[in-house]
């Protein structure tokens, strides 16, 4: 799965304002005619292939309106009294990859490739969106909260619930404003829900929990940030699974690392990122991913030309 992707690049409070309103999720999904691809007619997705950027921005559309598809499709037997736990999850699931996608997109289609900033600003940029969109997410975050833990109260200890319900409070938390965050969790119950679940089921979904886990102690405010352990988390996710994602992730952990970043380290890591298989739970966005890769590489070596290519 995609810690979604999202996830995980979406953990840092960052001081923007406060955002209050939260739409219907109904009213963030849209209603679109595209039916749901079947999961077996992904496999030339898991590949990494090249596409120009109008390709690319084509594809995220056409991915976008299947996954809003696919929540409008399941969240009503989800939202019913009697729902099982397969009509939760699939819709919690749903939700979130949806909110990943978004913010993957946002984050590949932010800047102008021949004019990239340098790669700190690529790395914070997912903390750069409207206050509009950031609500938009929490929508989507909130609800596969929601249902992740009703998941949980029929399986209670169920990795995928558990996790799902941290990626869900995770970017619920991002999309707030920084004392709303806190007010909400941020310092006491996202941190407890990370470790737990990290330390439960470590490799599953591709690693998912050590990816979120050390996406956390990358990223994270004081007192929270931990950059070697961080890596050193990461580096385990890509020894379970050398996806795209967590390769991503990596690289940004070696970049960022407090007063000891290794630069080459980094575009390694990006390097087998940007031409690394995915697995089924990251395909849809894998495309996006590996161009986020390749912006990476593209904007270090544009700005520090005293790195040596990785080959």
């Amino acid at each position: 799965m995609r810690t979604p992707s999202t996830v995980g690049f979406a953990l840092v409070l960052s001081a923007l304002a406060s955002c209050v309103s939260t739409p219907d999720v109904e009213g963030v999904i849209q209603d679109t005619s595209s039916g749901v691809q079947d999961r077996a007619e992904r496999g030339p997705w898991l590949e990494a292939r090249s596409y120009t950027r109008e390709e690319l921005r084509a594809l995220s559309v056409e991915r976008r309106n299947e996954l809003d598809a696919r929540c409008r499709e399941l969240l009503p037997a989800a939202r019913a009294e009697d729902a099982t736990y397969e009509d939760l999850m699939r819709a919690s699931r749903a939700l979130i990859f949806n909110a990943d996608l978004r913010i993957q997109a946002d984050v590949a289609f932010r800047f102008d490739p021949t004019d990239l900033p340098k790669p700190s600003k690529l790395i914070d940029a997912e903390d750069g969106v409207s206050s509009a969109f950031k609500a938009e997410i929490r929508s989507l975050a909130t609800e596969s909260r929601d249902l992740a833990d009703r998941a949980l109260e029929l399986r209670p200890g169920d990795a995928a619930a558990e996790l799902f319900s941290t990626l869900g409070i995770g970017l619920s938390l991002w999309s707030m404003g920084p004392m709303q965050a806190i007010a909400n969790g941020a310092t006491s119950t996202l941190p407890k829900r990370i470790k737990q679940v990290a330390e439960a089921h470590p490799a599953f979904e591709g690693a998912s929990p050590l990816r979120l886990k050390g996406r956390f102690q990358a990223r994270a405010p004081w007192p929270y940030k931990d950059s070697k352990g961080g890596i050193e988390t990461l580096k385990r996710a890509v020894e379970i699974a050398p996806i795209p994602l967590n390769l991503l992730f990596l690289g940004d952990a070696h970049w960022s690392a407090d007063g000891e970043g290794d630069e080459e380290a980094a575009i390694a890591a990006w390097q087998r990122g940007a031409e690394a298989t995915a697995d089924e739970e990251t395909a849809l966005t894998s495309p996006l991913l590996r161009e986020i890769c390749r912006l990476r590489i593209q904007s270090a070596r544009q700005h520090f030309e005293r790195l040596r290519p990785v080959r």
